[in-house]
């Protein structure tokens, strides 16, 4: 198992080198900045691991958001000591015929 993954990790590596050196080159502009003859494939794993780590912190917002959110509407519904429980919750939709 060793064995297989570190060969698939050899070839990742050997590839890329590789595709590097086959001679695609772009200029960038970058946040008032040029950069002239990068490679586009390390343009296009830069994008890459930009839009993973995007996803991640808009993902992770999302969830902390909503957790906090969950917490403040289960605080403000307390059920009266006069009133059970099950008569504070909302009865539930007819069925769509």
């Amino acid at each position: 198992m060793v064995q297989i993954i570190f060969n698939i990790i050899f070839l990742l590596i050997l590839a890329f080198i590789i595709i590097l050196n086959i001679g695609n080159k772009t200029s960038i502009d970058l946040f008032f900045r040029n950069f002239t003859d990068v490679s586009v494939v390390v343009v296009v794993f830069l994008s890459f691991i930009a839009g993973i780590l995007y996803v991640l912190c808009y993902t992770t917002y999302l969830k902390i958001r909503k957790k906090f959110r969950g917490e403040k509407e289960t605080k403000g519904k307390k059920p009266s000591k006069d009133e059970p429980a099950f008569l504070s919750e909302e009865p539930p939709l007819p069925p769509a015929l």
